[in-house]
């Protein structure tokens, strides 16, 4: 049984002046395995982020059904983490106050959620910046404070939209490095979306490409690099360019169907 699923799931957005609602995704079925990292990929627009949005229970379905563990949910998912493109540090408080909101918000008391808070910014090689405010880290600092805040909860499911998008190669490629160990650390369930094949085959069990709007699944791909993997032990080897080939190879298809449509 999946973890999470995904049941012919159509979601549409109402427009304005009179104009047929938007179809985001149509009959999208997707399933998630328990421990799994999967990365959802596919032309601009086509929906990724829209099932991120279900799945975190920030969007309900049009149509069709979100299931957890084969039981339907409805609203946000239990125990659920979601790091997005964004930065959402607050700029008044410090990166120790930071990693601890949602503990702090969650009533667990300051010297128990200062503690945890230090632990996790060790963790994320941001020792010796408690008491600095997010204005005064660098851009992958940033995204290390913010991943550590809801590593805070300890959630078995995560869900990544983008996360390293704004940042330079080289602090993009040791991010990923550090999500690889999180993952093969924590056994967490992932779901994470990214424009970028490298970033998907690096870290995905399994990639999944996704139909030009309305939003629907056209391809599966099982990655079965060896593990523990790091970038630059497998970006360069022949199994890595065959399956960036194959992926490329269907995500152009889907690209020139978007440039050709009526």
């Amino acid at each position: 049984m999946s973890l999470l699923e995904l049941e012919n799931v159509t979601v549409s957005f109402p427009q304005k002046r009179g104009r047929p609602p938007l179809v985001a995704l149509e009959n999208m079925a997707l399933f998630v395995e328990k421990g799994e990292l999967v990365v959802l990929v596919g032309p601009s627009g086509c929906g990724k982020t829209t099932v991120l949005n279900i799945l975190a229970g920030q969007i309900a379905p049009t149509v069709g059904q979100v299931r957890l563990a084969g039981e339907p949910i409805y609203g946000m998912l239990p125990s659920m983490g979601y790091i997005s493109q964004s930065d959402t540090l607050l700029p008044w408080r410090t990166v120790l106050d930071n990693v601890a909101l949602a503990m702090e918000l969650r009533g667990i008391p300051k010297d128990q959620r200062h503690e945890r808070a230090r632990a996790l910014m060790a963790k994320m090689g941001l020792e010796g910046f408690e008491e600095n405010y997010p204005r005064e880290l660098s851009g992958g600092m940033k995204k290390r404070a913010a991943i550590a805040r809801v590593l805070a909860m300890d959630p078995s499911i995560l869900m990544m939209d983008e996360p390293f998008a704004p940042l330079d190669a080289l602090t993009r490629q040791r991010l990923q490095d550090d999500i690889l160990s999180l993952w093969e650390s924590t056994g967490c369930t992932i779901l994470y979306v990214t424009h970028d094949l490298t970033e998907a085959i690096t870290l995905a069990d399994r990639v999944v490409l996704l139909s030009r709007r309305p939003g629907r699944v056209v391809g599966e791909y099982r990655i079965d690099l060896p593990r523990p993997r790091r970038v630059m032990d497998v970006k360069f080897s022949p199994q890595f360019v065959e399956i960036e080939k194959a992926i490329w190879h269907d995500l152009r298809t889907q690209l020139e169907e978007e440039r050709g449509k009526p």
